[in-house]
């Protein structure tokens, strides 16, 4: 299922728009964005998962990360329940 498990499907076959997660629950700790971080590195970091970037950038209303992310911003992280529990898995 993963994350585009809550987007619709039309009738005619095409999709709607992703659904945006709301996170509620966030690790007790931050990360402050490092010279040459990239979401999908710090998703591994932090996730041992690449995969988990969008949630990164949804937590922290990061649309275009090559523009928004900037070394120094402190990130907050959502809690992995709620990654799992978006995607599905909860």
């Amino acid at each position: 299922m993963g994350r585009y498990k809550n987007t619709p499907v039309l009738p005619d076959g095409s999709y709607g728009l992703w659904q945006r997660p709301e996170f509620k629950k966030f690790l007790d700790y931050t990360y402050t964005v490092k010279d040459g971080d990239t979401l999908d590195l710090i998703s591994y970091e932090v996730y041992g998962r690449e995969d988990w970037y969008y949630a990164i950038a949804v937590a922290n209303d990061i649309i275009h990360p090559f523009r928004d992310l900037k070394t120094g911003m402190v990130l907050k992280l959502p809690h992995p329940e709620e990654i799992i529990k978006f995607e599905g898995g909860l």
